[in-house]
């Protein structure tokens, strides 16, 4: 089975969730523009899953770096002891507290594992009115259940795994939707707590936006 490495990359830096994009595009500054820290190509936005990642950790700036991902961010930050980062209106000295990888194996569990997905976004203009006129909660959690797995699947696919059994989930709890911002659109978002037949890393993003602390995954207990 292939291991997938993710190497992440902790701030001493506390950041809001409305400073992400600003830190991301330091991060891609610093980078000199790498593809990997924007996903994007020459033609505009690449579709594929990113495979570097923009976090908020307890109120912390983090860099989620996944397979050449992982490898781009070692090469950035292994030497880097500090960098000017304008966070909107405010300029700060980025402290690098800790970067530390793993290899690790998404596989089946058999005994399932729950995890927390926060700031999820998992309705889009075709499946939004779908979910309003859905007859009730079951019928929405169904179809909430449905599109979580179809995220599991794209990020798995994205960074070159496939399984050979069914994904499964079971959302357990679910909070009140909120309201957030991308690219000048408003999309609900979610918090939830599901159980799931596969192995995911902390941290990771699942659905629209993954890239800049939306879908965040870690282990519930």
């Amino acid at each position: 089975m292939t291991a997938t490495r993710i190497t992440t990359a902790l701030f001493k830096n506390r950041i809001s969730n409305e400073e992400i994009p600003f830190f991301r595009g330091a991060m891609i500054r610093l980078s000199g523009d790498a593809p990997l820290f924007h996903n994007h190509n020459g033609d505009g936005f690449n579709y594929a899953y990113p495979l570097i990642q923009y976090k908020r950790i307890k109120g912390c700036a983090a860099l989620i770096g996944i397979n050449q991902g992982s490898e781009a961010v070692e090469s950035l930050l292994g030497e880097e002891k500090g960098f000017l980062c304008q966070l909107g209106c405010r300029t700060v000295e980025m402290e690098l507290v800790t970067i530390c990888t793993e290899n690790l194996f998404a596989c089946c569990d058999k005994s399932d594992s729950t995890y927390r997905i926060q700031h999820w976004l998992p309705l889009n203009s075709g499946n939004y009115q779908e979910y309003q006129q859905a007859e009730g909660f079951i019928e929405r959690i169904a179809m909430l259940e449905k599109i979580l797995v179809g995220n599991i699947l794209s990020f798995a696919k994205g960074i070159g795994i496939y399984f050979d059994f069914p994904v499964t989930c079971r959302i357990l709890n679910l909070t009140n939707p909120g309201l957030s911002v991308y690219k000048d659109i408003e999309f609900m978002n979610f918090s939830a707590v599901f159980r799931c037949n596969v192995f995911l890393p902390e941290y990771v993003g699942l659905g629209k936006s993954a890239s800049v602390n939306n879908g965040v995954v870690t282990s519930y207990k």
